[in-house]
């Protein structure tokens, strides 16, 4: 039997992350109270999540990938088996990469999205290693005294 870790990942808006799953060919689950996540034998688990991705989307070994908001953000459940088998594509599991994958797929989504929000925009990016820099434009006030 597979074991769930708890992954500390800033996932604070559901749309975005929603829509960086679906980038990866899945189509999770949201539910209004946390339900508990499945392991690979249809065994309940003791980890609940109110965005979820069934197992079946994942790989026939995998367990159900899950995301519990807290009320401040989502917390990541993902089993050992899964962030160690796979390539990171549907049907095919998830793999060692996946949540720096998803992490940045998220940034791509959430990042333009606040700038809209503060009337601004992504005016570049820049990856070096495993680090993204955004470079944002917002518009400056001029205050009169």
């Amino acid at each position: 039997m597979s074991h769930f870790s708890k992954i500390q990942v800033k996932f604070k808006d559901q749309s975005c992350l929603v829509e960086a799953l679906q980038r990866f060919g899945f189509y999770p689950q949201i539910y209004d109270k946390p339900v508990y996540l499945y392991g690979w034998l249809g065994d309940q688990r003791e980890e609940m999540a109110h965005i979820v991705v069934p197992r079946n989307q994942i790989s026939p070994a995998s367990n159900d990938l899950g995301f519990y908001w807290n009320g401040t953000e989502y917390q990541c459940f993902i089993s050992d088996y899964d962030q160690q088998n796979g390539f990171s594509h549907k049907r095919q599991g998830l793999g060692p990469q996946f949540i720096t994958k998803l992490q940045q797929e998220y940034l791509n989504l959430y990042v333009p999205k606040i700038c809209t929000q503060l009337s601004g925009e992504v005016v570049g990016t820049e990856t070096n290693g495993s680090v993204t820099t955004v470079r944002v434009a917002l518009p400056t006030q001029t205050v009169r005294r």
